[in-house]
């Protein structure tokens, strides 16, 4: 007796969801039934907005808590932006030709409408969410990508399941793919801890070679925004799988989606594959390039400085030099400057080096002094291109000076070939001495 109450009571719940749920599906194509039945043009609905979403009603949308974090959308002047941010509500205008939706706008704030245009009036969360994602399931082309925003913006409505399963339906046009897995990564944290299905599912996208490459790269950069860097252990497992092998794709998109994160297990990561060394080139340079982003330290230019000797790539060398320079500093420009003169060095790389060390803001005066301390044709041949590609004062009168009286005559006259493109005059001057000699 006990147990058929106790399964009696279990089954009026399962058919207490069902019947709400059936509920919900009839609320929401009954929504899709009032578009579809409206008159010719345009048709809108409003819905309640998820807190922190604001707008002016007419040109931009801010959607997150403040002006500092949230994420405007739409365009604004001077003007407009002087215009109240309202909270809500949400408005959708559907443009229709022949009773088929063919575009959206999305609207929050102040309501209103248009001449011509049918309004809906207010329509529960649940329904506008539905209607508007059956939108994105079967839509196509911007129909679909323009559904997901609005759906978004809804207030109380978690549609995390909706938007992995538009994700990872490979029959969809690949925008909208990417645009719900895009929102995927700004809603999953909302309520709290990232829920595990979405960082499995968008591995699940990573990991399918099958799939296309820009939603895969997609579904790695959500791995690494997701909210309280619930992505960044998976990306390091999909980073280490392939370093040194022959398919490196995936190892070298899931470093530049760490590089993209100042979460300090990444930056590790990051360091420990510079640190190991025998990975492929390729992924070297994107591990070195990812090291010297926004976040690099003077802990990591020590490391890059320290490992470029054993590196034997030309490419994560050259990106050893470029990460260097841009974090510049006294220690660094130095450093590019030894690689200059270090005569045992690739020449290709000493060239690259000198260009760099220009950029970092090594002085023009020290950058000439290097010719007298040259002893490589080639490198001095570099030297001159440089500094007639400078123009600096200092540059062409050492220039004017090599051309008089360098011992090599090979030097001279390409010196003079250089200097003949300037358009200083005392360079006119000198040409003009030679050909009177």
């Amino acid at each position: 007796m006990m147990t058929d109450r106790i399964l009696g009571a279990r089954g009026a719940l399962v058919l207490g969801a069902l019947s709400l749920g059936s509920a919900a599906s009839a609320s929401a194509q009954a929504l899709a039934r009032r578009v579809s039945s409206a008159a010719d043009g345009r048709v809108q609905f409003s819905f309640p907005a998820r807190e922190g979403v604001c707008g002016n009603g007419r040109s931009y949308i801010q959607t997150g808590p403040n002006s500092y974090s949230g994420t405007w959308v739409g365009s604004f002047d001077d003007t407009r932006r002087m215009d109240p941010c309202v909270a809500g509500p949400v408005r959708v205008v559907l443009d229709r030709a022949d009773r088929s939706v063919i575009s959206i706008k999305t609207y929050v704030g102040p309501p209103s409408a248009e001449p011509g245009t049918t309004d809906l009036g207010t329509v529960r969360s649940e329904d506008a969410v539905d209607y508007l994602l059956s939108l994105a399931r079967d839509g196509e082309g911007r129909v679909g990508r323009e559904a997901i925003m609005p759906a978004m913006l809804a207030d109380g409505v978690d549609a995390s399941d909706e938007l992995l399963a538009i994700g990872r339906d490979a029959s969809r046009p690949r925008e909208t793919r990417r645009s719900a897995l895009s929102w995927l990564g700004q809603t999953a944290g909302m309520e709290g801890a990232v829920p595990s299905r979405v960082s499995t599912a968008l591995l699940q996208i990573a990991r399918d070679e099958t799939d296309n490459m820009e939603v895969r790269r997609s579904a790695l950069g959500v791995l690494s925004r997701l909210d309280h860097g619930a992505g960044i252990p998976p990306l390091i497992e999909l980073a280490r799988a392939n370093l040194s092998g022959d398919r490196t794709w995936l190892s070298k998109e899931a470093l530049s989606a760490l590089a993209r994160s100042g979460d300090p297990r990444a930056r590790d990561f990051l360091r420990s594959v510079i640190q190991r060394g025998d990975a492929a080139d390729d992924v070297m340079y994107t591990a070195i390039r990812g090291l010297g982003t926004e976040y690099a330290t003077g802990r990591d230019a020590d490391l890059l400085r320290q490992v470029y000797p054993k590196l034997a790539g030309e490419k994560s060398r050259d990106a050893v030099l470029s990460v260097i320079a841009e974090i510049g500093g006294t220690e660094n420009t130095r450093w590019l400057l030894g690689v200059v003169r270090d005569e045992s060095a690739p020449i290709a790389m000493r060239r690259r080096a000198l260009q760099y060390a220009s950029r970092a803001g090594v002085p023009i005066a020290d950058l000439v002094r290097l010719y007298d301390t040259t002893t490589d044709p080639q490198m001095k041949e570099a030297l001159i291109g440089f500094y007639a590609q400078s123009g600096d004062k200092l540059a062409v009168d050492k220039l004017l000076t090599i051309a008089r009286s360098d011992e090599n005559p090979g030097i001279r006259r390409r010196t003079i070939a250089q200097l003949s493109r300037s358009e200083d005059p005392r360079v006119k001057e000198f040409l003009k001495e030679l050909i009177e000699r």
